[in-house]
């Protein structure tokens, strides 16, 4: 013997059909640009990353004018993650060639310490005496790069080596 009844309901009797207003879709579809704002959008970018690369380039070009750097990528990668660094070089030169005079040769290196971070060496590459290298990176440092070494945010270091 079956003890549940063979048909089973909630108790809640629907009417023979449902109004349309509940089963009609309650939003349009989803309408997608139209191909040519995209590739406009697209063409904008492209563009965009092409006048920050030649930017960029030019930029390394005048560092280079001044900075002796190496041929591996570090520098050049270095600069071109820290965006404040390469014109913070620029403004240095004049400071560094009055404070090192005109003999002095300037160099870049951007190594990787134990802790796997990476510093950029600005070297003043010194063919005097040591007593007047110090005398000139302080001069430099106290004149120039401390009111503006927060801007380097730690990143670059100027030094010298005596030759």
């Amino acid at each position: 013997m079956n003890a549940y009844p063979e048909t089973q309901s909630t108790g809640i009797h629907w009417p023979g059909r449902l109004p349309a207003a509940l089963y009609e879709p309650s939003q349009a579809a989803p309408r997608w640009p139209e191909s040519r704002k995209r590739n406009e959008s697209a063409e904008g970018l492209v563009n965009q990353a092409a006048h920050f690369s030649a930017q960029q380039e030019s930029v390394l070009n005048d560092i280079r004018k001044h900075y002796i750097f190496t041929a591996d990528a570090s520098v050049t990668g270095f600069l071109a993650e820290h965006r404040a660094i390469p014109q913070i070089l620029l403004e240095a030169v004049p400071h560094l060639k009055m404070y090192f005079g005109g003999q002095a040769v300037f160099s870049l290196r951007a190594p990787i310490d134990e802790a796997g971070s990476r510093t950029l060496y600005a070297t003043a590459i010194w063919p005097g005496e040591l007593r007047s290298a110090r005398e000139a990176l302080a001069k430099f440092d106290s004149n120039w790069w401390m009111a503006r070494a927060r801007q380097a945010a730690g990143y670059l270091t100027f030094k010298y080596e005596l030759v």
